[in-house]
């Protein structure tokens, strides 16, 4: 049990070292290593190739989707000169005079997803967990590397829980899509191949 943890940390990391010392060697940016720390590393490279494979697991990912506030005043900064709300339906903006309390205040808004970026390997079962702090709907699907809906569009709700389970079949990115606030409030999972 203990090596097959090890391998599941150490494995991608090793192909990463190995994936940037090959392109470094196939660049010629090798100056300053002799001939026998290139085979040495030629030689790690070629046991990667050997390395064990990681057996599939049922994974469990923890989601929020949150909207992320900020207000200044026009005294201490001028109002953007685009309004943000035309550049994403996941921006908004609140022009000065939206709070009567205090006429030069503005304030700008985004909705993501937290965490952002998470990973996960080829044949595990995804289950995603996703809570919606803020924003009363939100229409939600995830995209697989190559397109494709792996998960179908689920209305989300304010203050509720939704589990999206779906099955890592492809190595590389799969997309968490917010489509009312896109792209702003878009997620990847990042699933790494697994021998």
């Amino acid at each position: 049990m203990f090596i097959r943890k090890r391998a599941r940390l150490l494995v991608p990391l090793m192909l990463m070292i190995a994936g940037v010392a090959l392109l470094a060697i196939a660049a010629g940016c090798t100056s300053g290593a002799s001939e026998e720390d290139l085979d040495a590393l030629r030689a790690e490279v070629q046991a990667l190739d050997g390395a064990p494979s990681i057996d599939p697991v049922d994974r469990l990912i923890e989601v929020t989707g949150f909207e992320i506030k900020g207000t200044t005043n026009t005294e201490n900064l001028a109002v953007p000169e685009v309004d943000p709300s035309t550049l994403s339906a996941g921006y908004g903006y609140k022009a000065p005079g939206f709070d009567e309390d205090n006429p030069s205040d503005w304030r700008v808004e985004t909705y993501i997803w937290g965490p952002g970026n998470m990973t996960a390997f080829q044949g595990d079962t995804i289950d995603l967990h996703t809570f919606i702090l803020n924003g009363n709907s939100h229409t939600v699907r995830v995209e697989g590397p190559d397109g494709s809906t792996v998960v179908e569009d689920v209305e989300m709700n304010r203050g509720r829980t939704y589990n999206l389970k779906f099955d890592a079949t492809q190595a590389g990115v799969y997309k968490l899509i917010c489509l009312t606030h896109a792209p702003t409030m878009t997620a990847d999972i990042v699933v790494l191949p697994t021998s």
